[in-house]
């Protein structure tokens, strides 16, 4: 067992989660509160991944809206449709 030692303000909102939620005690809610920091721990952690792989992926690369409309053509002109926009 580990007794902590909250400040006013974290002791006042504790308080204030439980009397308003669904809590059944005081470490029910301190509990939550762990949880949810771990998973957005874990999320931001997944992202940080994420921006490092992107940056080792090399250099970006402008986009070129003509390419787009050329493959949009081919694929009408495959398609036997209209290679004009509707």
């Amino acid at each position: 067992m580990v007794r902590l030692t909250l400040s006013d303000h974290l002791a006042e909102l504790t308080q204030k989660k439980f009397d308003e939620g669904p809590y059944t005690s005081l470490e029910e809610v301190i509990s939550e509160a762990l949880s949810l920091l771990d998973q957005r721990d874990e999320k931001l952690s997944a992202l940080r991944e994420d921006i490092q792989q992107g940056l080792a992926s090399g250099a970006a690369r402008l986009f070129d809206e003509d390419v787009v409309e050329d493959i949009k053509k081919r694929g009408r002109e495959l398609l036997g449709q209209d290679p004009t926009p509707a």
